[in-house]
């Protein structure tokens, strides 16, 4: 549909789409499907308070990567003072937890684009984790990198 006036094309809602023939093709359920769905449904019923208490006291002798000296240094310059070390331990954790992801989605990157190094005789290839790889990856998490890519 296009108006007179201008030379611009408008979408109308009549014409089919994508969504309109992906929200008309309704498949059911398999069994197994099913069974999946109601186990998920059921299973934060079935949660176990002391499963919470457990991973706390798993947390006071759990060493993170991230030493808890340089944790409670960056609680301290966001304002947090005297906390206790389990907690800087999960921040340590969860902060471990986003750095990997990040590293292995980088990592995905660079296979998919086939720019790893490989030794003459060997299978084993070798990735270099790049500003570019990194960059790409850290937008998808919303993240973005200051530093310009020309940095030394």
């Amino acid at each position: 549909m296009s108006y007179p006036d201008d030379n611009r094309q408008y979408y109308n809602p009549s014409e089919p789409s994508i969504q309109n023939l992906r929200s008309s093709i309704h498949r059911p359920l398999t069994t197994n499907q099913q069974q999946f769905v109601q186990q998920a449904i059921e299973r934060p019923q079935q949660q176990n308070p002391d499963d919470t208490k457990e991973f706390v006291r798993q947390l006071g002798e759990y060493q993170p990567t991230i030493p808890d000296s340089v944790s409670m240094h960056f609680l301290k310059s966001c304002g947090i003072d005297g906390t206790d070390a389990r907690v800087s331990r999960l921040i340590a954790l969860s902060a471990q937890k986003q750095i990997s992801d990040i590293i292995l989605d980088a990592m995905q990157n660079a296979r998919m684009k086939g720019l790893g190094q490989t030794k003459k005789g060997t299978k084993e290839t070798k990735f270099t984790l790049t500003e570019e790889l990194l960059d790409s990856v850290l937008v998808e998490y919303g993240i973005k990198n200051t530093r310009p890519p020309y940095h030394t």
